[in-house]
């Protein structure tokens, strides 16, 4: 699943837009480059206003400094200079400039945005951009003592920012006459700033007040110390920036990249609000033609000046003839996370089928259950799916998550979300103690059964065992079955999921089903992925506990629901009223 934004959705205001200059041509031309991703949630911050002067101020920073490498060295950065694209204004440097507010506690206007991630494939100019950007936080963004830090996996990838931003400075009429600079660092003696690269964690042992930093090629990270020590060393500045600028990975789950990648991806869904993250990505789609024209342009906002079409079509015939290449072609040129793994859900699918739902009104209608028990020391799920009386609705389904009290500050703090504010909110019941008390989600699926004429329940027999022979001896004449968590086991029960989505092979339509709109069951929506056999059989990929942001267990639990709905007896139907 990706979250695409519509052509009309832009980070910054249109007419904003033109008062810095852009002609509708240009604005035109840098929606043509949106991205797949935009992570943009500034506007909602309280009492935030699009500042056009600010922006105006770092593009006027930014217009004396030049390109210093290859053929478009000595253009300066701007578009009418041709060292700028409008889709680097647009989706860049506007909206992490633009978006301020008035802070209390530093009693001044200060940026909304303090995290920006640009993943681009290469050759799109991200890092030199970034350098420009670099320089302008040094000098031109009114920080006094400002500390400025380039940071990569080794110290040559750090230099390649900090040695960039260098040459800026001393080809600089303007930025020469301020600066020092030396082999391993910038100094400006007369605020006392100092821009520096960073490469390993020895090198801040004593400590760093952070005013700004690029986070370069964060897909080669081992370790996440670096990382930390830089964000965590913002405390001290009234409006900090860090900038993580990279491609995609190959697929490593766990790592610094995937953590960050996976937030601005919750940010852009809505599961996580936080207007001080901004992020871009553009990548090609799994089902796009890796050798068509079409998607090396999605992919690449720069194609035809950087990188040229030549280039990737050179590249794109190097990954036609040689196999090997391939997956490097997909990563590198066109964003694409290289794995044998596919988004289940398309959020749009799921947003369109929330609905409403009323447990109250389906009172006595056949309903089916599903269990994913899991880990005791983690969410566990109960689904139940009801025959509905709406039109043209052949399910409302209904979730309840559970946690160990225990375990909440740990399992925010690791999954990323707004956990504490779905308990309080009754999504997710947390129970005594550091592990699940599946007293509790018993007491509450035998409530639930009594309401309806429940006809199934299905489970993970992992973890199920006593629990499921308690229900069974409670719950006469309710089939109690085991569904096996394999592809020949999953697969129906995926593929109808599928269907009352409203997505059947190619082919899409309107959903069958409600769901209410549940923020557990949506984020978990919005991570599940699938794995194919080869043989068109299907089954869920549960993600690795111990360094996933990702949970499943909601929709694990639906799909072993639907598979007792998928089997039900067709002889016996209700007559679908509108509600």
């Amino acid at each position: 699943m990706t979250t695409t934004i519509p052509s009309t959705d832009l980070p910054v205001p249109r007419e904003a837009l033109l008062e810095l200059g852009l002609t509708e041509e240009q604005i035109a031309e840098a929606e043509a480059s949106r991205p797949l991703t935009l992570a943009f949630q500034a506007n909602e911050q309280p009492n935030a206003y699009f500042d056009v002067e600010r922006v105006k101020k770092a593009l006027k920073a930014l217009a004396q400094f030049k390109h210093t490498k290859g053929r478009w060295a000595g253009k300066p950065m701007t578009i009418a200079g041709g060292g700028l694209a409008p889709w680097q204004v647009v989706w860049v440097i506007a909206p992490v400039f633009g978006w301020v507010y008035f802070d209390e506690e530093a009693d001044a206007v200060v940026r909304v945005v303090r995290a920006v991630w640009v993943e681009v494939p290469r050759k799109n100019g991200k890092s030199t951009v970034s350098s420009g950007i670099a320089n302008i936080l040094l000098l031109a963004d009114g920080e006094m003592g400002a500390e400025v830090y380039a940071a990569a996996g080794s110290l040559d990838q750090a230099k390649r920012v900090f040695d960039d931003a260098k040459r800026m400075c001393l080809t600089s009429k303007h930025a020469r006459s301020k600066v020092r600079a030396l082999a391993e660092v910038i100094s400006v003696p007369h605020t006392g700033g100092v821009f520096r690269a960073l490469s390993k964690i020895a090198e801040v042992a004593h400590g760093l007040n952070v005013h700004g930093g690029v986070v370069d090629e964060v897909h080669v990270y081992k370790s996440r110390h670096l990382v930390d020590a830089i964000e965590t060393g913002t405390g001290a500045r009234a409006q900090p920036l860090i900038i993580f600028i990279t491609t995609a990975d190959e697929a490593t789950e766990g790592s610094i990249y995937d953590e960050k990648h996976s937030y601005t991806r919750k940010v852009a869904d809505r599961v996580v609000l936080d207007p001080s993250h901004y992020g871009v990505i553009w990548a090609a789609e799994d089902t796009d033609d890796p050798f068509a024209e079409e998607t090396w342009r999605k992919a690449n906002p720069g194609l035809g000046v950087s990188p040229s079409l030549t280039y990737i079509r050179k590249e794109a015939n190097k990954a036609q003839t040689t196999p090997s290449y391939f997956p490097t072609f997909c990563r590198l040129h066109l964003n694409r996370r290289m794995r044998d793994t596919s988004r289940l859900i398309d959020l749009n699918q799921w947003d369109g089928t929330a609905g409403m739902t009323d447990l109250a009104r389906l009172a006595g209608r056949r309903a089916w259950g599903g269990l994913d028990l899991s880990a005791v020391s983690d969410f566990t799920a109960w689904w139940m799916g009801v025959e509905s009386w709406q039109a043209g609705v052949e399910l409302e389904m209904f979730w309840r998550f559970y946690v160990p009290a225990d375990r909440v500050d740990d399992l925010a703090r690791q999954l990323q979300v707004p956990l504490k504010q779905w308990i309080k909110e009754g999504f997710v019941k947390a129970t005594e103690g550091n592990v699940i008390d599946y007293s509790v989600i018993k007491a509450d699926a035998l409530v639930d059964c009594k309401r309806v004429d429940m006809q199934r329940i299905s489970y993970d027999r992992m973890f199920a065992g006593q629990m499921v022979q308690e229900l069974d001896a409670e719950l006469k004449g309710v089939e109690m079955a085991p569904v096996a968590q394999t592809f020949l086991g999953t697969s129906p029960a995926i593929k109808e999921m599928q269907r009352l989505l409203g997505k059947s092979g190619q082919q899409d339509g309107p959903g069958r089903i409600r769901h209410g709109g549940n923020p557990v069951a949506r984020w978990m929506a919005s991570v599940v992925e699938v794995k194919n056999d080869g043989q068109d059989n299907l089954r869920l990929v549960k993600p690795d506990r111990q360094k996933a942001q990702a949970r499943i267990d909601g929709i694990s639990a639906c799909v072993n629901g639907l598979d007792g709905y998928l089997r039900r007896p067709k002889q016996k139907k209700y007559q679908a009223h509108t509600a």
